[in-house]
């Protein structure tokens, strides 16, 4: 059993290991970068504890990455070898980086929770607790079941007298050894933030009532002693009053004897619990995080060495704005950037908002037997909304009514964006703020359409998103004139001055909101290291000198496009761990580097992990 007040807090300057190990007598728990300015703080019963169970699920989520990736395998023997070789050591699970050439070492001299933990069979719980036993209740429907041993009398009815139903024959007392195991199971995972069965937290819930009070629990600073005699009594007199011990008795058995005598003080000196080089596990965690935020055709290229398999089919879901998958190679070697990602507004542009348009009496006429009417607002404000398939001499408004809500005065409120099967069109005027982009995204405008698919030339828009729709619009345009985005919503546009309009806005958007690339480095290093002017050489041989190279080889790529994104700027960032439990902000930026050249950013460890686990 685990003694929080006896751990020792230490955040090491040049030591990648997280986790416990002991010196001298002495257990020190070595917390990540990023926590050493709030150490006071985190040294209590309760902090440490809430460090411990949060690295332990962070441990345990990597590892089975490791696992299902097959550089280890689930006893932490000899793995199938990837391209970072797999190294077996009788210490623990070793995984060779390339990159920092050293290893990735589980240790697990005494771990405890986990052997616990992979005792829960909860079939086998359930069949201990309730056993199949002779009752003289009567189920009609089971009488098929019991006529070969029934007693036929002269009538030649079938006497059963007995049949087997489920009852208990283990009694809820403290000589059940299943409900104690269900006890401490449910504190552990109550402590990991995890759902437990309802069946296993009742069988729970009597051990307790029977030898514990309401408000007792394993894992508080004030009853954790009380309760951890209560429970080695307790298991004593199981041992002592049970005279059957079968092999699932002694699997349960021990695995409460080692979590309740289990003694880190006991073990050697060395690491005993954690991982050596944390920063794979950082790494895992934040590129997770990215995958999760970033739009997948915008995460332009993913280190995926250590990602769920989940995680890698999320980011690849689509296809990529910008193939660079043959980018990073130079003198016949190749580069893994950790990510790539190009940014831009249209994908942050989120929030609900309200509109209200009312209808306007203005015709379209294509001729004297056709017409649609899309139009709303007035003269100098008006818009034009159409959809796939309307029907002449049918307002567009009829059709919305039966989506969203029309006020008293006959205005209809648009308080979600437009289904997909709906169109609008109007000229764009200035300024090209926000709230006005956000306004083209609810109501579908083609230009719209455009750049959320980064479609920035006319030939791709015209192309791509027009054609499709056999839009051939303007008043030189001589075929049909049939449907409703060439009778109405461009019926007072030739394509020549569609394709100036478009041009147009592409400008003033590109001008107005920077877009750009950003290779964004996970450094496991906290901030104070790059302020630090006595480390600035070490800084760029380490770091800077490998993003120049990036840069130069995203830059090759990218001119050779001859296209919008050429001209794109690229910026760098390193993400920093840091421990701010009480902000709210996952991440932050901190500050330039180099004069801005690379921004810093830190990224909040408890909301990173929250997400780690999702």
């Amino acid at each position: 059993m685990i003694n929080f007040n006896s751990l020792k807090l230490i955040v090491p300057d040049n030591y990648s290991f997280v986790g416990i190990q002991k010196q001298d007598d002495e257990l020190y728990f070595y917390l990540p970068k990023g926590f050493d300015a709030r150490l006071s703080e985190l040294d209590t019963f309760v902090g440490k504890r809430d460090l411990f169970f949060l690295l332990y699920k962070i441990l345990g989520t990597f590892k089975e990455i490791c696992i299902e990736k097959g550089y280890i395998d689930d006893m932490g023997e000899l793995g199938t070898q990837d391209r970072d070789g797999v190294i077996n050591s009788h210490r623990g699970s070793e995984i060779q980086n390339d990159e920092d050439d050293s290893e990735n070492i589980f240790y697990s001299k005494l771990d405890i929770i986990t052997h616990f933990l992979k005792a829960y069979e909860e079939p086998k719980i359930l069949a201990l607790a309730y056993r199949l036993g002779k009752s003289n209740k009567f189920d009609v429907s089971q009488i098929h079941r019991y006529l070969h041993q029934a007693v036929y009398l002269p009538n030649h009815a079938a006497y059963v007298d007995e049949m087997l139903f489920p009852r208990r024959v283990m009694q809820f007392e403290s000589t059940d050894i299943v409900t104690m195991y269900c006890y401490i199971f449910c504190e552990i995972k109550q402590q990991l933030g995890e759902v437990v069965n309802a069946e296993i937290t009742a069988l729970a819930e009597q051990f307790r009532q029977h030898h514990l009070g309401n408000q007792d629990s394993l894992f508080d600073e004030q009853s954790y002693g009380q309760v951890l005699d209560i429970l080695k009594d307790a298991l004593e007199i199981i041992d002592h009053n049970t005279p059957i011990k079968d092999v699932d008795y002694w699997q349960y058995y021990e695995v409460i004897n080692l979590f309740l005598y289990g003694n880190w003080h006991q073990a050697e000196n060395g690491e005993i619990w954690g991982i050596k080089n944390f920063h794979s596990v950082w790494e895992s965690m934040c590129l997770t995080y990215l995958v999760q935020i970033v739009n997948p055709s915008l995460l332009l290229y993913l280190d995926d060495r250590y990602l769920s398999s989940r995680t890698v089919e999320r980011a690849k879901a689509s296809a990529k704005l910008i193939d660079l998958s043959n980018t990073f190679k130079i003198n016949g070697s190749s580069m893994i950037p950790d990510a790539i990602v190009f940014e831009s507004i249209i994908y942050k542009i989120k929030g609900d908002k309200t509109y209200t348009e009312w209808p306007n009496n203005w015709w379209d006429y294509v001729d004297r037997f056709n017409r649609y009417s899309t139009t709303f607002g007035g003269f100098y404000n008006k818009i034009k909304i159409g959809y796939l398939g309307q029907e002449t001499n049918n307002h567009t408004i009829k059709k919305l009514q039966e989506l969203y809500k029309i006020d008293s005065s006959g205005y209809v409120i648009i308080d979600a964006p437009l289904p997909t099967n709906f169109y609008s069109f109007w000229k764009i005027s200035c300024p090209l703020d926000s709230e006005y982009l956000h306004k083209m995204y609810y109501f579908n405008h083609f230009f719209y359409l455009a750049i959320k698919k980064q479609i920035m030339d006319w030939d791709r828009f015209n192309k791509e998103i027009l054609q499709p729709l056999g839009i051939f619009s303007g008043p030189l345009y001589k075929g049909s004139r049939s449907d409703v985005f060439n009778a109405s919503l461009f019926s007072e546009w030739d394509l020549k001055d569609i394709k100036t309009q478009f041009n147009n806005f592409i400008r003033q958007f590109l001008n107005q909101y920077e877009e750009y690339f950003e290779i964004i480095d996970i450094k496991y290093l906290d901030a104070k290291y790059f302020r630090d002017p006595n480390k600035i050489e070490e800084i760029k041989r380490r770091s800077i000198r490998k993003q120049f190279v990036y840069e130069h080889l995203l830059q090759r790529t990218l001119e050779k496009r001859n296209d919008p994104y050429s001209n794109l700027s690229i910026q760098s960032s390193f993400w920093l761990p840091s421990y701010l439990p009480d902000d709210s902000e996952l991440l932050q930026d901190d500050s330039t580097f180099m004069d801005g050249y690379i921004k810093l950013k830190n990224v909040n460890f408890k909301l990173l992990a929250e997400t780690y686990f999702a």
